[in-house]
């Protein structure tokens, strides 16, 4: 196979003179703004994949905030347990005065170490109903 070079030289042309240098179409004023905002749009976004970050940082927790909230769902299961029995002796009706004192107990048990002012209150509630309950029953029983 044989390789063959060009087999002419091309003359450079020269530039015509005559044409008009700069003239102005706006298209590199364009080109630099689309530039301008595709660069902000990428910062926002890595400035809210910095916050995604954080975010996920601080919702890890320690070792002792597991164990604390591990202690509070026991807890609750506990009274939710009891609630139950409570109800169930209610509709069965043999509901005895030991059930109701035992749910009073576990709610005065755990009142003092629940933080949350919403969870006091259904704690208070539970408590005023089931000390009303005692109360009737103690006074059935007298009678």
């Amino acid at each position: 196979m044989k390789i063959e070079g060009p087999s002419k030289t091309q003359k450079s042309s020269k530039a015509d003179k005559t044409s008009k240098v700069g003239k102005a179409d706006g298209t590199f004023g364009e080109m630099v703004a689309s530039a301008t905002k595709e660069a902000s749009a990428t910062t926002a976004t890595q400035s809210i994949a910095r916050v995604d970050a954080l975010l996920a940082v601080q919702g890890v927790g320690t070792a002792t905030e597991r164990a604390a909230k591990r202690r509070m769902h026991d807890r609750g299961e506990q009274v939710i347990g009891q609630l139950d029995h409570l109800r169930l002796g209610i509709l069965t009706g043999s509901l005895t005065l030991g059930q109701v004192i035992d749910i009073a107990d576990v709610v005065a048990s755990h009142r003092e170490k629940i933080n949350d002012p919403k969870m006091t209150a259904v704690l208070d509630e539970i408590d005023l109903r089931a000390q009303i309950e005692i109360a009737k029953m103690r006074k059935a029983m007298d009678s």
